[in-house]
């Protein structure tokens, strides 16, 4: 999972910087704003946004397109050469920033590397990108990007820049939509200016209005003359249930669905059962939930869990060790509002169960008397191979232990969304979403041999990461 943004405007530089800081929670491990001006104009670096770009004059960045990057690493290693904006200068300068995961990215870098194409890092974003220049020094962009879609397999929705031709920036997205972007407009004394980002709230810090978001399989090309819309592969929206669930801001709208409207709605949709004396939330992401679920069993509805704002998203951490060790730092509670209480504990999932069962123990080293456990969504059973990194199905809970989740968590009862609730929550049509990672239909057809050779590189990768990091 990655935040994209891409920019057509008077004032590249600092509206790329603005938007990524709102999209901050996509990515903390690296960040990079890249424009072009004749010639590309680069800052990156591992790291939050402020870190990288502190001390740092936006004006050395020229010009009146360029990409940015927030990184969240699903593939590759996470070192410095990762950071994107990636770009590269033959046939023609290209530069691209990506989000989503390619699943036959280990086969498309064979490809290349018969075509001598020479890659440096084992990023899937490096193979996209060369994938593409392979395609543009032989064809036109349209047919470029259809020969590109045709053989990349799995999701991409991503913002490159292109030096042809004076140079434009074009946006495009998988055929099947699986990760968002959105497209909007402001007008100026100058003209109009345009901004592609992963998700609305980059829009509404920027100052742009809507228009609309890419379709799947569509290509979006933006320059000082305007804007042009081009269908390169036939639409088979499979959009990610989890952007809703839980990683998106509560403020955006992704598929002209409010993600806030759609927490709420999955806290109402739960059925549930048991005497409880108080709802908490677990920060931030499941407030919303907890408050559309206390509402509809009128039970009183506490803080009773206080996040530190300086520890970053756990689940996006690299490794289960630090996403461990985090989880103590991040949350403290409040003893009074939990001591001798029975509680709904409202969370916006189990994935591993690690935090699901440090959050219950947390709970009653304070004195709740009973911690009742429930996940706004649906049980996770199989792995994510489309940008959320949940690769391997022995990391998952809900993938073996279904039956015995409450004494694995120590909770005093489970309750999970059902499939349905969840889609009648984000109020999409069921064969629009993607919902692998609860039923294992893959929209891309990944097998279970596949399913197995993915899990397993990502295993080595996350070795690697673990060995640079520990260095």
């Amino acid at each position: 999972m990655c935040g994209v943004i891409g920019l057509s405007s008077d004032n590249v530089a600092w509206e790329a910087y603005r938007g990524l800081l709102s999209i901050q929670h996509r990515g903390q491990n690296s960040a990079g704003i890249v424009t072009l001006n004749n010639k590309f104009y680069r800052k990156q670096g591992n790291g939050l946004v402020s870190k990288v770009f502190e001390n740092f004059e936006l004006d050395e960045l020229k010009g009146n397109i360029g990409i940015a990057h927030v990184r969240y690493p699903t593939s590759g290693n996470g070192p410095v050469s990762e950071s994107q904006p990636l770009f590269i200068n033959y046939p023609y300068g290209l530069a691209l920033a990506h989000n989503g995961n390619l699943t036959n990215y280990k086969e498309l870098k064979q490809f290349l590397h018969d075509k001598k194409r020479s890659l440096q890092t084992d990023s899937d974003t490096e193979v996209l990108l060369n994938l593409l220049a392979h395609q543009i020094s032989r064809h036109d962009i349209d047919t470029a990007l259809e020969h590109t879609m045709n053989n990349a397999e799995g999701s991409y929705s991503a913002a490159m820049l292109l030096c042809k031709n004076g140079g434009k920036m074009i946006a495009f997205r998988d055929p099947n939509g699986i990760r968002p972007l959105i497209i909007g407009k402001r007008e100026t004394e100058t003209g109009c200016n345009y901004i592609v980002c992963s998700e609305s709230v980059g829009l509404d810090v920027t100052g742009y209005e809507t228009i609309r978001d890419v379709k799947p399989g569509e290509a979006v090309s933006f320059s000082r003359d305007g804007i042009e819309f081009k269908q390169i592969r036939p639409a088979r929206p499979a959009h990610c249930m989890f952007e809703y669930v839980y990683f998106s801001r509560p403020d955006s709208i992704i598929e002209g669905k409010s993600v806030y409207e759609v927490r709420f709605k999955l806290g109402e949709n739960l059925e549930f059962d048991k005497d409880i004396d108080t709802v908490i939330p677990v920060p931030d992401t499941s407030r919303t939930a907890a408050l559309g679920f206390a509402l509809k069993y009128n039970i009183p509805y506490r803080e009773g869990l206080i996040k530190n704002r300086y520890i970053g998203r756990t689940f996006i951490m690299p490794t289960q060790p630090y996403r461990e060790s985090a989880v103590i730092e991040k949350l403290n509670v409040i003893k009074k509002e939990v001591s001798g209480k029975r509680i709904a504990l409202v969370d916006d999932s189990i994935v591993r169960g690690t935090t699901s069962r440090r959050l219950v123990n947390l709970l009653r080293r304070n004195g709740a008397k009973e911690v009742h456990f429930i996940s706004s969504c649906p049980p996770i059973k199989y792995p994510c191979f489309y940008g959320i990194d949940m690769t391997m199905k022995n990391e998952l809970i809900a993938s073996s232990y279904i039956e015995d989740i409450k004494n694995k968590i120590g909770a005093d009862s489970v309750t999970y969304q059902s499939i349905e609730g969840l889609v009648k929550s984000i109020g999409l049509p069921k064969s629009h979403m993607c919902l692998a990672c609860l039923n294992g239909d893959y929209p891309t057809g990944i097998t279970c041999e596949k399913a197995e050779i993915l899990g397993k590189n990502r295993e080595k990768e996350r070795k690697n990461w673990k060995g640079i990091r520990s260095k």
